[in-house]
């Protein structure tokens, strides 16, 4: 049983150190909370995985034509840079992202 803990303790642990090791720190100097970003995406998205895979696809590719940013926070911030994150680490910062920030399933 206490192995069983450790495993879902470690395996929280690692997923939520991604992202607030690479996203939280950047998106913490925008003017903007990185839930609003969140929020957006769904809006566009609608489902779980449309919004994972959209993120995905904006993170590893990034371009204004893929950005859901008003034009205003892309003419003040521009586009940010590729993720250098491996493919596992990408799908479990974004996790992380959804667990934190979503509504869905959760509204009463």
């Amino acid at each position: 049983m206490r192995a069983l803990i450790l495993v879902a303790i470690l395996f929280f642990t690692c997923k939520a150190d991604v992202f607030e090791q690479n996203c939280l720190p950047c998106h913490q100097k925008l003017d903007v909370g990185i839930d609003k970003f969140f929020y957006r995406y769904v809006l566009v998205f609608s489902s779980e995985l449309s919004v994972k895979a959209a993120l995905i696809d904006y993170l590893r590719n990034p371009m204004k034509e893929k950005s859901i940013l008003p034009e205003g926070l892309i003419e003040k911030y521009g586009i940010k840079e590729p993720t250098k994150l491996t493919q596992k680490e990408l799908e479990e910062a974004i996790d992380t992202y959804w667990d934190r920030y979503t509504f869905i399933g959760k509204i009463r």
